[in-house]
């Protein structure tokens, strides 16, 4: 019944193991693309019989024609039956589950794939045993992620998703077992992205431009695009398209026509990206960051100026710390731009301005200002001055670790070993020499560095 595409599974198994002979695919290491013997028929029915259930068609082929697990998606796929993370005793009961259109999971409080009456969620959220009816186990993709079949109900044969932490089940594109097998196969033979295979569309760049001119429904289109970020180029003629549709599109379509060019074609989507960076909207301000970040080529300084010029008035905490990291990696100089917000009223955006100042060659000539950090309120942004400090052993720290020390009388927020960290660093050779140089006003410094010094030494 399955026998042509059988053969093709079989085929496209040997391209794939070729095509990824270093093992550099998601999970390949692990299976090596290679596959358990097939399983005989007579397992399988006792396997049927003990639980009361018919496997799909389709799984059951791939188990006793193609191999009873092994390579597959993710760490592979488990023998019949085996490594299971879910009971087998509900194998057999109606599935409750279904698939949910991305409007509803959208919706404040959906719960996707969940039908709340069949099975048994409570109002914190909580699935019942009954959720689980109807599935079988047969792959992990690291975590509490799990790669379900379901085996019963309405949606017998397809492949699901599923956090066992926050159970909301994802279903697969394909009809089938074997129709995501062999497109997991495809992937690998063509190179495409795979660390998250099967949670994106099928198909090359020209079928999912097809299929997005083919829908009306702005849901799918979005699918479409994201499809795209799988792949491993795009061409100039779909570069034209993506930056005609982020003209004339809706605002969440033209958000992903931007994230693909961005990726693929980020020279053209650089105009698109300072419209947004000067936009008055927030978010529309952070997506463009966050593209920039991600997609920007290595050393481009193409936005410091722009960027340079928005951090000082920034009131988003997201976008500042997007702002800063960009400046950073353009090797901009950061420093004196950080140092207003060392006493920025949010926390966050001292620790941020903090730990990127951190970076720079030049923090000893600002002491002044790092001191004053070590005396903030917040532990965590006096840890986070502490570490920014790593390489600077001038002695005008020293009654700060002194303070610090007499704040912090245990660890519990990581400061005294932070201290005794930069401590370690100074140019102090023996006990002597720190009781000549220091002053009697820093017993917990001294006797910190006693401990460096000599550290077998009893207190």
């Amino acid at each position: 019944m399955f026998a042509e595409q059988l053969e093709r599974i079989r085929r496209k198994l040997r391209e794939a193991a070729a095509a990824d002979a270093e093992n550099t695919v998601f999970g390949a290491r692990v299976h090596k693309y290679r596959l358990h013997e097939p399983l005989r028929r007579e397992e399988l029915e006792r396997f049927e019989k003990t639980h009361g259930i018919r496997l799909p068609e389709e799984y059951a082929a791939f188990l006793t024609e193609i191999g009873n697990g092994g390579a597959g998606p993710y760490y592979g796929i488990h023998p019949l039956g085996t490594r299971q993370s879910i009971e087998l005793d509900g194998i057999g009961l109606p599935s409750p589950l279904r698939p949910q259109s991305r409007e509803e999971a959208s919706e404040e409080g959906a719960h996707e794939g969940i039908d709340e009456e069949t099975t048994g969620m409570d109002e914190e959220g909580e699935c019942g045993y009954e959720f689980y009816h109807g599935l079988l186990n047969i792959g992990e993709q690291g975590c509490s992620y799990e790669t379900m079949l379901v085996v019963t109900g309405e949606y017998r044969g397809k492949v699901i998703y599923m956090d066992l932490d926050h159970p909301r089940p994802f279903f697969t594109y394909e009809d089938h077992f074997l129709d995501w097998y062999e497109r997991w196969l495809d992937e690998v033979i063509a190179g495409y992205e795979s660390a998250w295979f099967g949670f994106r569309r099928a198909g090359d760049e020209r079928v999912l431009t097809e299929l997005y001119r083919s829908q009306s429904s702005e849901a799918v289109q979005i699918e479409a695009l994201e499809g795209m970020l799988k792949l491993r180029a795009i061409t100039d003629e779909t570069g034209g398209f993506l930056v005609d549709e982020h003209c004339g599109a809706s605002r969440k379509v033209r958000k992903w026509a931007l994230h693909v060019l961005a990726k693929f074609k980020f020279g053209r989507a650089e105009a698109l990206l300072r419209e947004m960076l000067g936009s008055g909207d927030a978010e529309c301000r952070l997506n463009a960051l966050q593209l920039i970040k991600w997609y920007m080529p290595k050393g481009d300084a193409s936005f410091t100026k722009e960027l340079t010029a928005m951090l000082p008035s920034e009131s988003d905490e997201r976008s500042f710390r997007f702002i800063t990291t960009i400046l950073s990696d353009s090797g901009a100089d950061m420093l004196p731009l950080l140092l207003p917000f060392f006493a920025h009223p949010d926390k966050e955006f001292r620790i941020q301005a903090l730990y990127q100042a951190g970076q720079s060659d030049a923090k000893a000539d600002y002491l002044e200002a790092f001191l004053t950090a070590l005396e903030d309120a917040e532990p965590r942004v006096q840890h986070t001055a502490l570490q920014a400090l790593r390489g600077v052993t001038d002695r005008r720290l020293l009654p700060a670790f002194e303070k610090l020390l007499q704040q912090h009388k245990t660890n519990k927020d990581d400061i005294r070993s932070n201290v005794k960290g930069l401590l370690e660093h100074f140019p102090f050779t023996s006990m002597e020499q720190v009781e000549r140089e220091l002053s009697f006003s820093l017993p917990q410094v001294k006797g910190m560095l006693r401990k460096i010094l000599d550290p077998y030494r009893r207190s």
